[in-house]
């Protein structure tokens, strides 16, 4: 099979790519979920760059599709059909990817992921990949994470390959952690911190994050703060990460100077169970973002004891600049170091979304050119961190400064640094641009 040309933007390497990969690959056909989104309109200005590699590409979202200068559905070559998934809609999801022959769906809806994996498990012809665990149970996520993935591992069969929570966390930071732990060896411990010091450039009234609103009410104000202290071990604390903090110095410190640093808010991620549960650890995350918003938040939160979607708007870097960036470590304790991987996505060096939106984008297109490249031979589902020999990690590392520090852990708790790598790379092959 020649590669098309009949796109108007192509990526030289990843025609090289598809090139020596895919020569005798059929063209998958590709459904996405939250087509409206900002997560998905990032994924879609770079999707452009690699549609060749693509048969047919669907868009759904219970939204319509406005597209913009960055992406169109006729630049796209796409089609959109809108669509909300429920309960009543699911003979709908079913009957379209039957009636289109979809290869793969790519979930970056808000939709309750069990309801989705149950349609495209019961089609059993499409690998499904989606960015997180959104749920309709009332149960805290670590709790209803273990109870929805310990329900899968007793299926008798799934048809095809699946790669669930792959983004930048969940997605990303997973496969730093195993990559860090295929070179240390298992660590005692794992500690995730973000501070994500996104701000809009002019004034604005309004308190911004850049991140799905509603996602960030519920991880941050409607569950409870979560550690894991092992395999299927959990620690709620409630009623929430408000309650819950924690000084960013001490971890921040060794590898981001700042002049000062803020207090982090225990949540609960994807990540910390998965890699909690692989390893049997004690995982946490500890998440803030620009400190006007922060203080917005709490003072909202005392005066009505709740916060709301509408107290907060969406910032992606397109019609309202932004300043600051997205800083994501993962430090890694041992008995005598302490591993670090750090990536700062800025948005002063994007112009076509936010520092957050590329970080998320660069794990989701790490996981779909892995099922394009029919890289994962077992039906089954994976995790970011099972990903390591897989096109993945390669891809990853190809599109994002991840810096590697190791620290000697001195006797009066005190950190040397032993080496820093600005740059990992890993995997083998032609490299790959997003």
């Amino acid at each position: 099979m020649e590669c098309s040309f009949e796109h108007d933007i192509l990526d030289l390497m990843s025609v090289l790519w598809y090139n020596s990969q895919m020569q005798t690959k059929q063209k998958k056909n590709l459904l996405i979920l939250g087509a409206s989104g900002a997560v998905a309109h990032t994924t879609l200005i770079y999707l452009k760059n690699h549609r060749h590699l693509l048969d047919k590409l669907i868009l759904t979202d219970q939204r319509n599709f406005e597209g913009d200068s960055f992406e169109s559905l006729k630049g796209l070559d796409a089609t959109f059909i809108r669509l909300q998934i429920s309960k009543e809609t699911e003979k709908d999801l079913l009957n379209l990817l039957k009636e289109e022959k979809i290869d793969v769906v790519l979930d970056l809806s808000d939709a309750p992921t069990e309801r989705v994996a149950k349609v495209i498990f019961e089609y059993g012809k499409a690998s499904y990949i989606c960015c997180a665990f959104c749920t309709e149970s009332f149960a805290p996520l670590g709790e209803a994470l273990n109870e929805w993935t310990d329900e899968q591992k007793k299926r008798k069969k799934l048809g095809m390959p699946h790669i669930l929570f792959t983004g930048m966390n969940p997605g990303a930071v997973d496969v730093w952690a195993a990559i860090g732990a295929k070179k240390f060896g298992k660590p005692l411990e794992m500690t995730e911190f973000e501070y994500d010091t996104s701000r809009f450039m002019k004034m604005h009234k309004e308190k911004m994050v850049t991140w799905c609103v509603a996602e960030f009410v519920i991880e941050l104000v409607t569950d409870p703060a979560e550690i894991i202290l092992g395999d299927h071990k959990i620690k709620s604390m409630y009623p929430n990460g408000l309650f819950y903090t924690e000084d960013l110095g001490p971890l921040f410190s060794p590898i981001l100077k700042l002049e000062k640093y803020p207090q982090g808010c225990v949540v609960t991620h994807e990540e910390c169970v998965t890699l909690g549960n692989r390893w049997d650890i004690p995982c946490r995350f500890i998440y803030t973002v620009n400190q006007e918003t922060m203080n917005f938040i709490r003072k909202t939160y005392e005066a009505k004891g709740k916060l709301e979607d509408t107290d907060l708007v969406l910032a992606n870097n397109l019609k309202d600049e932004l300043l600051g960036s997205d800083n994501i470590a993962v430090r890694l304790d041992y008995k005598d170091k302490a591993v670090y991987y750090f990536n700062s996505a800025s948005n002063e060096s994007l112009k076509e979304c936010s520092g957050t939106d590329y970080q998320v984008t660069t794990g989701v297109f790490a996981a779909l050119f892995t099922i394009l490249n029919d890289d994962l031979k077992k039906p089954g589902i994976y995790y970011p961190e099972d990903l390591l020999d897989t096109t993945f990690a390669k891809f990853l590392t190809d599109n994002m400064m991840i810096q590697e520090f190791v620290f000697e852990k001195r006797k009066n708790g005190e950190l040397r640094l032993l080496s820093h790598e600005p740059h990992i790379s890993y995997g083998e092959g032609p490299f790959v641009k997003i």
